[in-house]
């Protein structure tokens, strides 16, 4: 079992694009990813076309025509993708294990989730100026940091590998043999 977490340092930093450029490079895994947020996305809720639990704190999409994240990591190759909508600052981990019932291979999407799991990889993009609190807490179990080709980035902790990316939504060879050995 592989399970790998995605967090960036603030909003519209290419989280998501990233989640499908591992997706898409390790195919092999067939990955359940899972998007976690604390933002209320019920309005588009009805893009997603069932609930996987009783009280609709997670949501599995189905469709991988849409616009939403979750449909993005269908179009990159995810065998299946799920959107939890956490209240409050606890992850619904208990949920979250029984919608996954047998699901070998987890990408998630949060900063918040290493506080409940402990991966095999987690990656920090970092991008923008905006830093989350809850980023910085995710800084302490990161793997690696990963920026776009040029950036200007302070502040960035010494010690953990790092990769640069030309293209959000492509990873670099030398990223996808580091991830592959890591999560084998």
């Amino acid at each position: 079992m592989a399970v790998v977490v995605v967090g960036g340092s603030g909003k519209d930093v290419g989280k998501t694009a990233l989640v499908c450029a591992v997706i898409a490079a390790l195919r092999e895994f067939e990955w359940t990813a899972v998007k976690i947020t604390g933002h209320d996305y019920s309005a588009s809720l009805d893009q997603l076309n069932e609930a996987t639990d009783a009280s609709s704190v997670i949501r599995e999409e189905t469709c991988s025509a849409g616009e939403t994240d979750t449909a993005r990591y269908l179009a990159a190759g995810a065998r299946r993708a799920l959107l939890v909508t956490r209240t409050g600052a606890d992850v619904p981990l208990v949920e979250i294990r029984s919608a996954l019932g047998p699901d070998r291979n987890v990408i998630y999407e949060s900063n918040r989730i290493v506080e409940a799991v402990k991966p095999d990889v987690c990656l920090a993009l970092m991008g923008g100026t905006e830093r989350k609190s809850s980023f910085e807490r995710l800084l302490r179990s990161a793997d690696a940091l990963v920026t776009m080709v040029g950036a200007k980035i302070e502040g960035l902790p010494e010690g953990i590998r790092r990769f640069e990316l030309e293209h959000a939504d492509r990873l670099p060879a030398q990223l996808v043999a580091w991830l592959r050995e890591r999560v084998h």
